[in-house]
C-alpha cells in the first residue's frame, strides 16, 4: 500500500482529500502545517512516504517553505501541491512550487477524480 502524507492546515480539506485518499487504497498521514509535516516525514526516515500533498497557503511553515526543507533532505520525494489561496494569486504560487520540484500542483477546489489522475500520474511516473 502507498503511502501519502497530507499536509494541509484546513481540516476540512485535510478530511476531504484523505478520505479520497483512504477510499482509493492509500494509507494516509496528515499534519496541519510545514513544521508538523517535516517532523512527520523525519519520523518515518526508516520507511519514506511515496508521495506528499501540501497546501502552499499556511500559516508558519507554509508550503513553498516546507517544500524548500523537504528538498534538502529528501530531494526526490515527489509532492503535489495544492491552493485555495486568494483569488488571482494562486496559479502563481501553485507554479512556483513545481518550479522548486512538485510534480503537479491542482488548485482548490478540485474532484476526488482531479486529485486522483494527479496522484496515480505522480506515482506511475
Amino acid at each position: 500500500m502507498k503511502a501519502i502524507l497530507v499536509v494541509d492546515d484546513d481540516e476540512d480539506s485535510r478530511d476531504y482529500i484523505s478520505t479520497i485518499l483512504i477510499r482509493a487504497g492509500y494509507e494516509v498521514t496528515t499534519a496541519i502545517d510545514g513544521d508538523a509535516g517535516m517532523d512527520v516525514v523525519h519520523a518515518r526516515a526508516s520507511r519514506p512516504f511515496d508521495l506528499i500533498i501540501s497546501d502552499i497557503f499556511m500559516p508558519g511553515r507554509d508550503g513553498i517553505e516546507f517544500l524548500g526543507g523537504l528538498r534538502q533532505y529528501y530531494p526526490d520525494l515527489p509532492v503535489i501541491a495544492v491552493t485555495g489561496g486568494y483569488t488571482g494569486v494562486k496559479r502563481p504560487y501553485a507554479d512556483s512550487m513545481t518550479a522548486m520540484g512538485a510534480a503537479q500542483s491542482l488548485l482548490k477546489p478540485f474532484t476526488p477524480a482531479e486529485l486522483l489522475a494527479a496522484v496515480t500520474a505522480v506515482l506511475e511516473a
